[in-house]
């Protein structure tokens, strides 16, 4: 939830922009979802025009002119916007979530202070898509004292990062996914891009060629082969020290690309962040700095017979099993290899836990581009798991923990000329609901109860659609001493069931007194999530 605070003087001129037509005929059934008691036991919830704008406009300046208040700028006009891929919120919860945030502001008399007059107008969604209330308060009190706009800036922001919590809203202060501007929307629509915006498509490209990269180099080299244009930045102007990058898809001919930097697309995909998850030697340093000229220069790849590339064969067999089963099982085992060492990452080392949904978001993305023509389950899946690995006020600069990750399944699937088999894709996707497990209890355990309710809708809704078709496969064990522990600190595990199973989940949300949803924190299997 986004808060913008704009102040002036001329209250009816404000009220009469929120209930007209708005600059695109955007605003539409403008109504009130909740004000001070007088002015909604007069108007309640019917639609606005100009001769009622005025006259809540009057109400709200009683007290300025009944206490004869000089003070400039006595109109607090506030924005509170959801982005675009938001749920949908009602007129109850927009009503208990603005009384909440004007009794969080001291507005109301829960401060034990004389209360303003103030009231919340809805009109619908912007041009851009965001749901949003306009707030409109007097800054001056019934017994005549101001109300101190004293650091009202940072107080809108606390107050509505405990909106987004009680009421179960995207987490801005916590998960900062960019939103798309204007013009990318615009680029978008211009080369007939309508089923997914380009910055996705690169996001999920670039994190997964970086996750399936054992070096910097490699990463380069990936990402030209999956026909990106790439520029870096070197620094001083030389040719050996490269400090950030940019990607571009080719556009049509004509029509210039469109750049994005690693940090534009995600927070984990700056070049510091990813390097925290690659081999750092001088020798490799330098190869990557050659790999990074060439792509500038739009030079041929320097270090073509590079081992990283390598392709396999799909229709080759080994005894009864296609290759692909022969090594998806090895795969499998070493996922679950990871798994063990997640078990003995702490619940609040976000770092780590980073760089554990950034592989799995990875993972996820090049399974997309191996089975999915258009964006499907698995790219949905992909952007929920980013999500946690681009946490706000969380900069990944710490080296990945040995044995977290996830390169080789990552590779297996961008190297795949045709889709993997059933059994490989089985025994890939056990190893990732028990990953997202992990995530989810993670995500629980730190009070984040929507980013753990979309994990858990995600296999519901997502996963459950590709894991249903797929064959039941004993999973993979690990040796007896090898195994891997079920529970990370402070969380019980239990036992997963298999893949095929029905695909309902038969728990509902609780409502409180207040509109938010007191969600579940236990994930479960596809056909309640993720362990029962």
């Amino acid at each position: 939830m986004i808060p913008n605070i704009t102040k002036g003087s001329r209250t009816v001129g404000l009220m009469k922009y929120l209930v007209g037509p708005g600059k695109r005929n955007e605003h539409t059934d403008p109504h009130l979802v909740a004000g001070s008691p007088v002015i909604m036991s007069w108007f309640d919830d019917a639609q606005l025009n100009d001769q009622s704008a005025v006259l809540v406009a009057d109400e709200i300046d009683l007290n300025k002119r009944i206490n004869d208040v000089k003070m400039d700028n006595h109109v607090w006009h506030c924005s509170l916007s959801l982005r675009d891929d938001e749920r949908p919120v009602s007129d109850r919860e927009w009503a208990d979530m603005a009384e909440k945030f004007m009794d969080d502001m001291g507005f109301t008399d829960a401060g034990g202070k004389a209360p303003c007059q103030w009231v919340a107008v809805h009109h619908g969604t912007s041009i851009a898509g965001n749901d949003h209330i306009h707030i409109v308060a007097s800054g001056v009190r019934e017994d005549g004292t101001k109300w101190s706009d004293w650091s009202d800036f940072p107080k809108a922001q606390t107050a509505a990062r405990g909106l987004e919590k009680q009421f179960g809203l995207i987490e801005l202060g916590q998960h900062s996914e960019r939103g798309l501007k204007p013009a990318e929307q615009r680029s978008d629509r211009q080369v007939g891009s309508t089923k997914e915006p380009a910055r996705h498509r690169l996001e999920r490209t670039v994190r997964s060629s970086a996750v399936a990269s054992e070096t910097e180099a490699e990463f380069v080299r990936r990402l030209r082969r999956e026909d990106l244009l790439v520029s870096a930045r070197f620094a001083d102007g030389g040719r050996s020290v490269v400090t950030g990058y940019s990607v571009a898809e080719r556009p049509p001919k004509g029509m210039d690309p469109v750049w994005f930097g690693g940090g534009k697309l995600a927070k984990d995909l700056t070049l510091p962040a990813l390097r925290t998850a690659w081999a750092d030697t001088p020798e490799a340093s330098q190869e990557a700095a050659e790999e990074w000229w060439a792509a500038k220069r739009q030079q041929r790849i320097v270090h073509r017979q590079a081992p990283d590339m390598r392709r396999g064969t799909r229709a080759a067999m080994v005894g009864e099993l296609a290759v692909d089963e022969v090594e998806a099982r090895k795969l499998a085992l070493d996922m679950a290899k990871a798994r063990r060492v997640m078990s003995s990452v702490a619940l609040d080392d976000h770092q780590t836990w980073a760089h554990v949904a950034r592989e799995t978001s990875g993972v996820l993305g090049a399974w997309s581009k191996a089975t999915e023509a258009d964006p499907g389950p698995l790219a949905h899946a992909s952007r929920v798991l980013a999500r946690s690995a681009h946490r706000s006020g969380v900069t990944i600069s710490e080296p990945v923990k040995p044995g977290l990750r996830m390169a080789g399944t990552t590779s297996f699937l961008l190297a795949a000329a045709t889709a993997p088999s059933p059994v490989a894709q089985t025994l890939i996707m056990q190893q990732m609901l028990r990953t997202i497990r992990a995530l989810h209890d993670m995500q629980a355990s730190n009070n984040e109860l929507r980013e753990a309710r979309l994990l858990n809708e995600t296999v519901i809704e997502h996963l459950s659609i590709v894991g249903a078709p797929l064959p039941d496969v004993p999973e993979p064990r690990l040796p007896a001493a090898e195994t891997a522990p079920e529970t990370a600190v402070g969380v019980e595990r239990k036992p997963v069931p298999g893949l095929t199973e029905a695909k309902r989940p038969q728990r509902t949300p609780r409502r409180t007194s207040r509109g938010a949803e007191d969600y579940e924190t236990e994930l479960h299997m596809p056909d309640q999530g993720i362990g029962r």
